[in-house]
């Protein structure tokens, strides 16, 4: 709401700001950006579905649904294969959300088979997140990080991750491939942290510029650092 402009501003001076309630600004902004993250924050109620709505219906620019998106797509107000329909779609579930989004594919099946199911019902990307975190899509092969670590199972790190994965898709990554090094970055940020049981979504955030960075003498046609699984083996 327009009640937390100063607070917003206060601790991001470069942040653009949209009060909830003003439908035509989230409109207009929906309509100009190249890609949209929609879920972190947003809420359950009835306004969020029409802020969901709203956002949904202008434009065909890539979008990443995560947190609170993914819980009002579990309770029907929107359709995943619709949207999936309609432009490219990134998902970001834990275990938690894909239950509540899937389950019937979540209640037989391994955390990759639904993670593939969902995509190819949905035509959708699916990032779902855990140990391991797995990146599925209905015309690429099935990405497996393998970094393995626990620190992205901080408080707040998934809306990062998030962030991350849109900036990636606004610069024209499609939403897979986003979603793979959206993880990489995120992950490798961590470790080179330091931070251990104090790291916080922050550290991370400032360590990507250092990953970016990063050289690195490694050389084939695996998408490194994931193990690939539907595809032949790297020679």
């Amino acid at each position: 709401s327009a009640a937390n402009r100063e607070l917003v501003q206060a601790a991001i001076p470069e942040a653009i700001f949209i009060p909830a309630d003003d439908l035509e600004a989230l409109r207009e902004a929906a309509a100009q950006t190249h890609a949209v993250v929609v879920g972190p924050g947003l809420g359950t109620g009835l306004e969020s579905e029409i802020m969901l709505d709203e956002t949904l219906g202008q434009g065909s620019q890539p979008i990443l649904l995560d947190a609170d998106a993914l819980n009002l797509a579990a309770q029907g107000s929107i359709s995943l294969r619709q949207v999936g329909s309609m432009r490219p779609v990134l998902i970001t579930p834990h275990y938690g959300e894909m239950t509540r989004l899937a389950p019937k594919l979540v209640s037989a099946d391994s955390r990759l088979d639904v993670a593939r199911a969902l995509a190819y019902e949905c035509a959708i990307s699916v990032l779902l997140k855990g140990a391991p975190s797995i990146v599925a899509s209905p015309a690429q092969p099935i990405l497996f990080d393998t970094q393995g670590s626990s620190d992205l199972a901080v408080a707040g790190m998934g809306d990062m991750l998030s962030g991350v994965c849109g900036a990636l898709m606004a610069q024209g990554l499609e939403p897979t491939i986003a979603g793979a090094v959206g993880l990489y970055l995120c992950g490798r940020a961590a470790r080179i942290s330091e931070r251990g049981a104090g790291l916080m979504p922050s550290d991370v955030s400032e360590r990507i510029p250092d990953v970016l960075l990063e050289k690195t003498d490694v050389r084939g046609n695996l998408p490194f650092p994931f193990v690939v699984f539907d595809a032949e083996a790297d020679q």
